[in-house]
């Protein structure tokens, strides 16, 4: 009896920035407790410590938050999926903002910069792109998604945050798969064939396309697959085949197109974009539409506007302010996701917008010379260089549109814009993933 582990019975004082109960323990050491709410009182056991702090289960919960919701989903206290379904939808909103607001400070940046919050109408059912990880089980194929921190799998048996007919053909390729005997590659199942499946659908058109991750170049049985997926579900407009081990790897590893076509259609805005299975494209389509009308806000477009759109991927705002704008000219560093921009702006249509490969760093560089109204500037999660920013300081564009999906790395960012003479007009946190504890942001910035 005296190996087993003590309990503590503790409050959650706050929350992570992912969710998480933080906890003192009566020597003042740092417990994170999942499925823990703010104010809320629990007997738990530390299941693993580190220096400074370790992690905790809950046992029993003492006290309950009275914002404490009945989650929808069976598998919340198991899938990494979401962490803040417990919590109702006013106060995700509110952690979201506090969360932001707490980012900004520790760079000195005042609190009532930042804006209410963007929410959802209807914060479900709302990823137009997911991944689904493939498992051999002793039943037949799994699919879902990791345990939160690890790289077991959450077999699904619903979802709340995907669309619901990707969630039809999650159930639809189980069932074939187990019918042919394809069976997935994973450590135990070394022979298998399939890795992972990407699914995505368009908000507008239902038009859906998928690409399977497989260990080898071919898929058996093709044809009759591809005649049972297509038969079921008819908004089915492409299916793929790749070798590639995981989405970071498509943007060089060939694709094989079994059936159909590579891209879906969808608008936003009024503006119509050609989405395949590389493109970079907000996950949350009808979200999307108000981060860019807050965006091209912020941007105060009119006909004589020269801008730039750094970071542009298939011309998402770009050519959105090209209907205003004198002249956009976009930078991406990804070859194939401007010459989707280029295809981008011969479907609506837009003459006046200029898509560049490049590192975007090197070719502001290059542009010191000319003269810009605005620069959007829309970096992946890790933020921009400071490369990037110190080319960007060099050519004292008036005004500055900063989109992230990371509040620490734009903390860090908008510390050396300010360092730089500029200064933070507002900031909007947009709820773009609803359920979860991502929250997205777009920023002004001025001289």
């Amino acid at each position: 009896m005296d190996n087993l582990p003590s309990t503590h019975l503790v409050e959650a004082i706050d929350l992570t920035h992912d969710g998480l109960g933080v906890c003192k323990l009566d020597d003042g050491y740092t417990v994170f407790v999942a499925d823990l709410l703010k104010g809320e009182t629990a007997e738990i056991i530390v299941t693993s410590r580190k220096k400074n702090y370790g992690f905790g289960k809950v046992l029993q919960r003492i006290s309950k938050s009275p914002f404490r919701v009945t989650p929808r989903c069976r598998h919340f206290f198991e899938c990494g999926g979401c962490e803040l379904m417990h919590m109702e939808y006013d106060v995700q909103l509110s952690f979201k903002k506090y969360r932001t607001e707490l980012s900004l400070r520790k760079e000195k940046i005042e609190e009532d910069r930042v804006s209410d919050i963007i929410s959802m109408p209807s914060p479900y059912y709302y990823r137009n792109k997911v991944e689904i990880k493939f498992h051999q089980g002793e039943k037949g194929l799994e699919a879902g998604f990791f345990r939160a921190k690890s790289h077991t799998l959450v077999n699904l048996e619903e979802c709340h945050i995907m669309g619901k007919r990707t969630f039809d053909i999650i159930q639809l390729v189980r069932n074939i798969a187990n019918e042919l005997g394809l069976k997935a590659v994973d450590d135990k199942n070394k022979p298998g064939l399939l890795r992972s499946l990407l699914i995505r659908e368009s908000l507008t058109t239902k038009e859906i396309i998928l690409l399977f991750h497989l260990k080898e170049k071919t898929l058996p049985e093709a044809d009759l697959i591809v005649k049972k997926l297509t038969t079921k579900i008819p908004e089915i407009t492409g299916i793929g085949i790749t070798t590639a081990s995981d989405i970071s790897a498509l943007a060089t590893d060939p694709i094989t197109l079994l059936y159909g076509r590579d891209y879906l259609m969808e608008q936003v805005n009024g503006i119509w974009y050609q989405v395949n299975f590389r493109s970079f494209f907000q996950v949350n389509t009808a979200q999307s539409g108000r981060l860019y009308q807050k965006a091209l806000e912020y941007a105060d477009i009119n006909p004589k506007t020269r801008m730039i759109d750094a970071y542009c991927g298939i011309g998402s705002i770009g050519l959105a302010a090209a209907k205003t704008a004198f002249k956009v000219f976009g930078i991406e560093i990804v070859k194939s996701a401007i010459l989707d921009a280029r295809k981008n702006a011969e479907l609506n249509d837009v003459h006046n917008a200029f898509f560049e490969v490049g590192d975007a760093e090197e070719v502001l560089k290059k542009w010191k010379k000319y003269k810009f109204d605005v620069i959007v500037v829309d970096p992946p999660r890790r933020g921009c260089t400071k490369g990037f920013i110190e080319s960007l300081l060099v050519l004292k564009i008036p005004r500055i549109v900063y989109v992230s999906c990371d509040q620490a790395t734009l903390a860090r960012d908008l510390g050396l814009l300010v360092s730089g003479g500029y200064q933070v007009q507002e900031v909007t946190p947009i709820d773009m993933f609803p359920q979860t504890a991502s929250v997205e942001s777009v920023t002004l910035l001025t001289l």
